[in-house]
C-alpha cells in the first residue's frame, strides 16, 4: 500500500512538473506571438505612414502645380490688362489731357 502511494505520489509530482512545463511553454508561445504581433503592427504601420507620406507628397505636388497654373494665368491676365490700359493711354493721352485740363478749366470759368 505504502508503495502504491508513493507511486501515486510520484505520478501526481511528474503531473505537476508536466502541467508546469506544458504552462510555461504556453507562456512562452504567448510572449512570442505578442512580440510577433507587437512586431507586425509596427511594420504595417510604418508601411501605412510612408503609402500616405507618398500620398500627401503626390497630392502636394498636383496642388502646387495647380496653383501655380492658376498664376501663370492671373499673371497673363494682369499683363493683358496692363497692355490694354497702356495702349489706351498711349492712343488718348492727348485727347484726356485736353478732356480734363477743359473740365478743370471749365470749371472754374
Amino acid at each position: 500500500m505504502e508503495t502504491e502511494y508513493i507511486d501515486l505520489v510520484s505520478k501526481i509530482i511528474a503531473a505537476e512538473h508536466t502541467a508546469q512545463e506544458i504552462a510555461r511553454e504556453a507562456q512562452e508561445k504567448q510572449q512570442s506571438l505578442d512580440a510577433d504581433l507587437e512586431r507586425d503592427i509596427a511594420h504595417m504601420r510604418e508601411d501605412y505612414f510612408a503609402r500616405a507620406k507618398h500620398r500627401i507628397e503626390a497630392v502636394e505636388k498636383a496642388e502646387r502645380k495647380g496653383a501655380e497654373e492658376d498664376i501663370a494665368k492671373l499673371d497673363k491676365r494682369l499683363k493683358d490688362a496692363m497692355d490694354k490700359v497702356e495702349r489706351a493711354y498711349q492712343q488718348n493721352k492727348d485727347q484726356w489731357v485736353d478732356t480734363l485740363f477743359f473740365r478743370i478749366v471749365g470749371g472754374r470759368s
